[in-house]
């Protein structure tokens, strides 16, 4: 029964891949679709909802939560923070509508949570340490090379969210497609903030850590999901005719960025010898 129980949620974890990448593609064959105007709060739903699966697995349900606590207090409050003193991102505000904490819309919650625990996933893919407990330099290192993996996303995506779509408004513009540097240091810090915070608390308690359940394609969920992240902003450089410059700059630099880190990830994944398995 519980074997049952368990791969039905693999399946529910890939069909959420699966719909993404779909989704994905339709935005190709249906660019004036009025409906993959929908893809970033799908896609922020999705990701965090494969992330609690995913994570519930390999971590255990109270450790996750923890993740998610750190990750949402930690992010929030230099949200907030930034909104109203500038720091450490710059001087913005949201447009977006919806609920919020302090000025931050909720739905930006989902988003650093779940790029947040794939990033940390794909880090551990590739410092060697997937299935392991964190030791040592490593409590350092993965969070410092997830923070680098997040970043990348953010570098490719906020010139389209809020220069083009104007879901946040940056006060004073920016010197990178209209977005300031600041911001980017500001991820950088945030980011690993909360990533080292949870690498210290996990390192000690990893309940399952040295577990030998998790075969490649377990790992493999992390590397496709970011991938087709990275697709989703080569389709909009490939479709849209406005704004051509910010959109085809970010699709190059997410080739580049984010697709080589996928492409790596799927590389090493299977490479790797997790109990002897194939898949």
């Amino acid at each position: 029964m519980i074997r049952k129980q368990y791969n039905k949620i693999i399946i529910i974890r890939w069909v959420i891949i699966i719909v993404l990448f779909l989704f994905c593609i339709s935005k190709l064959l249906f660019p004036n679709s009025s409906f993959t105007g929908l893809y970033g709060p799908i896609a922020a739903i999705s990701i965090c909802i494969l992330a609690c699966l995913h994570g519930t697995d390999r971590y255990g349900f109270k450790n996750l939560a923890i993740f998610f606590l750190i990750t949402w207090l930690i992010s929030n409050f230099f949200e907030a923070l930034s909104i109203y003193m500038g720091f450490p991102f710059g001087n913005y505000h949201y447009t977006m509508p919806g609920i919020r904490i302090l000025d931050v819309p909720l739905i930006i919650m989902p988003a650093y949570f779940g790029m947040g625990y794939m990033s940390w996933t794909l880090s551990n893919i590739l410092t060697g340490q997937n299935g392991k407990k964190l030791k040592g330099t490593h409590i350092f290192l993965v969070p410092f090379v997830a923070t680098f993996i997040m970043v990348m996303w953010d570098v490719v995506m906020d010139p389209v969210m809020a220069t083009i779509n104007k879901e946040w408004i940056w006060e004073d513009g920016g010197t990178y497609l209209g977005i300031p540097i600041s911001n980017y240091l500001g991820w950088f810090f945030v980011v690993y903030v909360f990533l080292q915070l949870f690498a210290v608390f996990i390192a000690k308690f990893d309940i399952k850590g040295n577990d030998t359940q998790f075969n490649k394609a377990f790992w493999l969920e992390a590397a496709m999901l970011y991938g087709i992240q990275a697709m989703n902003f080569v389709g909009y450089a490939i479709v849209n005719t406005n704004n051509i410059e910010i959109y085809r700059s970010t699709g190059l630099i997410s080739i580049f960025t984010m697709m080589f880190v996928s492409i790596l990830s799927i590389i090493t994944i299977f490479n790797s010898n997790p109990k002897g398995d194939k898949l």
